[in-house]
C-alpha cells in the first residue's frame, strides 16, 4: 500500500512540475513553485524505491541506510550531490516556513466556502503542519550536509536515521513527540486541502 501511495503521489507532483497541472504558470514565481513540486516528486520516487526494497526484503539487512550513503558519496562528485540535496532540503524548509506564516497555502483553497470555524482550523493546521514539515526537512538537511562535509557515510542521512539521532539527544523524546504531533496536524491539513482545493 505504501509503494502504491508513494508512487501515486510522485506521479502527481511530477505531472504538476513538468506539465503545469497545477496551473502555476511560467513566470518566475510559478517556475519556483514548480521546482519545489519537482523536488517533492523526486523525493517520493526515492521513497517508492525504498518501500519496494523493504517489501522485497532488502530492508531487513542491517546498515542499509549507511551503505546507501556510502554509495552516493563514492560516486563521481558524490559529495557535491549530497551537498546539493542538503541545500535543496534547507531551501525547502525555509519556503515551507514562509508559506506557513504568510498563509500562501490559502491561495489554492476555496476559502469562501468555509465557515469561520473551518477557516480557523485550516489556518491553524496549515501553519503548524507546514512548520513541522519544515523541521523534518531541516533535520535531514543538516545530517546530509554533515555527511557531505565530513565525507562520513556513517552519518545518518535518511529521515529515520536523522530522527533517531534527534531522539537520542537531550529531551529527544519530547522533541520527537512534538514533531510527530505536528506531522499529524499536517495530515489533517492535507485532508482539508482535498476538501477545499481550488481546482
Amino acid at each position: 500500500m505504501l509503494c502504491v501511495g508513494f508512487a501515486g503521489y510522485a506521479v502527481w507532483r511530477l505531472a504538476q512540475a513538468l506539465f503545469d497541472r497545477g496551473d502555476m504558470g511560467h513566470d518566475l514565481g510559478g517556475l519556483f513553485r514548480r521546482s519545489i513540486q519537482l523536488v517533492q516528486g523526486l523525493a517520493y520516487v526515492s521513497l517508492t524505491i525504498g518501500a519496494a526494497h523493504t517489501l522485497a526484503g532488502a530492508g531487513s539487512r542491517p546498515g542499509g541506510e549507511k551503505r546507501a550513503a556510502a554509495g552516493v558519496l563514492g560516486w563521481p562528485a558524490g559529495r557535491e550531490l549530497v551537498g546539493l540535496a542538503a541545500t535543496v532540503l534547507a531551501v525547502t524548509a525555509c519556503v515551507l516556513v514562509y508559506w506557513a506564516f504568510s498563509r500562501r497555502f490559502e491561495e489554492s483553497l476555496r476559502v469562501g466556502e468555509m465557515n469561520a470555524a473551518t477557516r480557523r482550523l485550516v489556518t491553524y493546521t496549515g501553519v503548524v503542519g507546514l512548520c513541522a514539515l519544515a523541521v523534518v526537512s531541516a533535520i535531514v538537511s543538516w545530517f546530509l550536509f554533515r555527511a557531505a562535509v565530513e565525507f562520513d557515510p556513517r552519518s545518518p542521512v535518511g529521515i529515520g536515521g536523522a530522527l533517531g539521532k534527534l531522539g537520542a539527544s537531550p529531551h529527544g523524546s519530547v522533541l520527537l513527540g512534538l514533531t510527530a504531533a505536528g506531522l499529524i496536524v499536517f495530515c489533517v491539513f492535507d485532508l482539508l486541502q482535498v476538501r477545499y482545493h481550488d481546482a
